[in-house]
């Protein structure tokens, strides 16, 4: 009887599996914004660099990590291409918006990739947007030119904020 209570007892803390967490991706938030895109076939920074050079224009999916975002709307936001080249995204006809937390999340885009040419006064707009030192907005005295890109959607991946879970 002894022995077939303790294998009982076993067998119930085996089946409730013990001090489980919950699995990392449960806490893993996804949204959408403008189309519905997927990020199946979405190219990493150096395959867009690579496939990009020498080209006015791009049509792509890219996925990268988000550098900046607008802090006043979400209205645009910088992805990382690599150690020392960022690519502004803006939204097809300020139609939708992205999340101001999406910092250092990762962002998959579908549009179309441009050099583009950010004149001063805009670059310290952006600069504003992302609540910027007085100092550091006015340290911008050239026109910079740049990746640009407009997307018509954009999925955002990373952990959810602490308020939200």
């Amino acid at each position: 009887m002894k022995k077939l209570l303790f294998y009982a007892i076993i067998a119930l803390l085996v089946s409730c599996g013990g001090n489980q967490q919950k699995p990392v991706e449960s806490q893993i938030e996804i949204t959408k914004h403008g189309e519905n895109i997927t990020s199946d076939d979405a190219l990493n920074p150096q395959e867009f660099l690579a496939k990009f050079e020498g080209k006015d224009s791009l049509y792509t999916k890219l996925t990268a990590t988000v550098d900046d975002v607008c802090a006043k709307k979400g209205c645009w936001m910088t992805l990382v291409l690599d150690d020392e080249t960022t690519m502004m995204v803006s939204f097809k006809d300020y139609e939708f918006f992205v999340p101001k937390d999406a910092y250092g999340k990762i962002a998959t885009i579908e549009g179309v990739a441009t050099i583009d040419t950010i004149s001063v006064k805009e670059q310290r707009h952006y600069l504003e947007d992302s609540d910027a030192s007085q100092e550091e907005i006015d340290a911008i005295t050239e026109p910079e030119i740049s990746y640009a890109f407009e997307a018509t959607g954009v999925i955002i991946k990373g952990e959810a904020s602490k308020d939200e879970e």
